[in-house]
């Protein structure tokens, strides 16, 4: 390993980790500026469910809506997060739904 003044110099495997992590600090800014952006009944529902982790259904109680709104918001706030920056992939487990015990992880995922 090779050192100038005390310091290790970085190497191929590190400069590439460093471009990913700038790259993923990017994305994410440029996520949240997009999600700033969004309008304020949009950004609620998905606040309390895609970062809170509540249902539809409970986001719906939890804001006196019916559960189509909430859904349709969900909805109108993903596609805007989608067509700002396309590289924001929604992750969803695709088994059946009826047959499930576990929570879907319905997070957005940022792929660089």
């Amino acid at each position: 390993m090779a050192r100038l003044n005390g310091r290790r110099l970085l190497d191929e495997e590190d400069i590439a980790a460093l471009e990913e992590r700038i790259d993923a600090e990017r994305a994410a800014r440029a996520l949240a500026e997009r999600h700033s952006a969004l309008s304020e009944p949009l950004r609620e529902v998905l606040d309390l469910v895609a970062v809170d982790g509540l249902t539809p259904r409970e986001a719906a109680q939890a804001l006196g809506l019916n559960q189509a709104t909430v859904r349709v918001r969900l909805h109108r706030a993903k596609r805007a997060l989608r067509a700002a920056y396309p590289a924001v992939t929604e992750r969803t487990d695709r088994t059946d739904r009826t047959d499930r015990t576990e929570p879907v992880d319905r997070t957005l995922e940022v792929v660089s």
